[in-house]
């Protein structure tokens, strides 16, 4: 309340910025809706499984743990409404052929 009081936002800065991004490039997320909706993190990870890399694998290039690999590639599956990873490459697979 102080801090509304004094003037700071009560909003986290980078949600914030985030709005304010998508607020400024027309309100329109790039590509495809689904993707919007995935973090930064999801989207590299869902790259690299485009690639064919196992969750090990995808976690020693991005120094993490095999296990936080996994709860990210649940959480994307989730968000794309897909339920193999198969899926999620296939879907990369496409996206990058749509780009040529």
């Amino acid at each position: 309340m102080r801090d509304v009081a004094a003037g700071k936002s009560l909003l986290d800065p980078v949600a914030t910025a985030r709005v304010l991004e998508r607020l400024r490039d027309g309100n329109a997320p790039k590509g495809d809706d689904k993707l919007a909706n995935l973090t930064e993190q999801e989207r590299r990870i869902l790259d690299l499984i485009g690639e064919g890399l196992t969750n090990r694998a995808i976690g020693e290039r991005l120094h993490l743990a095999e296990k936080t690999i996994k709860n990210y590639v649940s959480s994307l599956l989730s968000k794309l409404g897909m339920e193999r990873r198969s899926q999620a490459a296939a879907y990369v697979a496409r996206m990058q052929a749509e780009k040529r």
